[in-house]
């Protein structure tokens, strides 16, 4: 069954602290909403990659560098560098589609949450991006 809109606002929060933490960086507000178990998958260069998110925030913290693939675009002159392409929630699960600019790279990033016991949580991250 198809949930009301009123539970929109909180798997938005959800997505807006992920961006933040990922603009900030800040480690612990991208591990706010995540699961702990939660894992991100993407093709780099022709090759599948699996993140588990405490690699990933440690990625995201440290040095990171995109793919020798990506296509360097400038950044926006108005506007957001990101925003949200798509929200469906049914139920206890939601799926939100996120275009976002990071390193000068647009991804796509899909989303699946969970309400879980500590609130709605990212428990996957599926993502591609703009290639040369």
């Amino acid at each position: 069954m198809r949930e009301e809109l009123s539970t929109y606002p909180a798997v938005l929060e959800v997505i807006q602290t992920y961006i933040d933490g990922c603009a900030g960086p800040d480690d612990n507000k991208i591990r706010s909403v995540f699961h702990p178990n939660a894992q991100l998958f993407g093709v780099f260069s022709g090759k599948t990659v699996v993140f588990p998110i405490e690699a990933w925030i440690d990625r995201v913290m440290g040095d990171p560098k995109p793919a020798d693939d990506a296509r360097i675009t400038p950044a926006p002159t108005k506007g957001p560098a990101w925003w949200v392409d798509s929200v469906d929630v049914t139920e206890n699960m939601a799926r939100v589609v996120v275009i976002s600019r990071f390193l000068d790279v647009w991804y796509t990033d899909l989303m699946t949450l969970l309400q879980t016991e500590d609130g709605w949580k990212i428990v996957n991250k599926t993502f591609t991006y703009e290639k040369k």
